[in-house]
């Protein structure tokens, strides 16, 4: 027996003591512990008919097992009980010592909404040095060292250098391969020069000192799409 069944998109039937039902010497407390119970939902209470009942109780009934009038009892076997309003329940058996003895009582707790569920997580980016511990410089392969990375949109590329010595222009494909420096005022000159990598697809890096990018001081890489995190599916117990 599957232990609860959508009623509508958000509802639940959640049937007590799963395949058990609702029996003698069953922990209902153990079984309610990990589930969540919200308004609207409904509990089912499958026994035997004769053999239990259902009564709704207060606190003190539930812990001192006092038994209601008969008349409140819930006798069909497969008693449906609606989750109307949020807040603590108590339900026990008055057939004989059942309650006391038997450890035939659950308690829940009734909340007004199920809670939202967690989104998914943002990726942060990741910060990364140009060329690692020689930074941006000459006599440097850096297509060697681009080879095997992943870059992703919303990572960092940092191009290190001495100020005055480098510069980084972002260059199409045609202006790399030919070494074409762009106009002077679009260089990065700062000697810790940061891109953020805000849109997939190809990038282009050269540096426009003297003859430096024809020495090979470019670099050429691939953005990807920002890699992100998508939860299990949301699914209260």
């Amino acid at each position: 027996m599957v232990a609860t069944l959508a009623t509508s998109v958000s509802a639940k039937v959640f049937i007590v003591g799963d395949e058990k039902g609702w029996t003698l010497n069953f922990d209902y407390q153990a079984w309610a512990k990990d589930k969540l119970f919200v308004v609207g939902d409904q509990l089912v209470f499958k026994y035997a008919y004769g053999k239990h009942n259902v009564h709704k109780v207060n606190g003190t009934a539930f812990q001192q097992c006092s038994i209601p009038p008969t008349n409140e009892a819930l006798t069909s076997g497969y008693d449906v009980i609606t989750l109307a309003t949020p807040g603590r329940k108590w339900y026990i058996c008055g057939v004989g010592k059942h309650c006391e003895s038997g450890g035939m009582k659950l308690f829940i707790n009734v909340l007004s909404h199920a809670p939202s569920p967690p989104p998914p997580s943002v990726y942060p980016g990741k910060v990364i040095w140009v060329g690692d511990d020689k930074g941006w410089t000459l006599n440097f392969d850096y297509q060697a060292w681009a080879t095997g990375k992943r870059f992703y949109v919303g990572d960092k590329l940092v191009f290190k250098y001495p100020v005055g010595k480098h510069n980084v222009f972002r260059a199409n494909g045609t202006a790399f391969q030919q070494c074409i420096i762009p106009a002077a005022n679009e260089a990065l000159t700062s000697g810790y020069d940061v891109i953020t990598l805000k849109t997939p697809g190809r990038k282009w890096y050269i540096c426009g000192v003297e003859k430096h990018c024809q020495l090979g001081l470019k670099l050429f890489i691939t953005v990807l799409p920002y890699p992100t995190y998508v939860p299990p599916p949301y699914h209260r117990t």
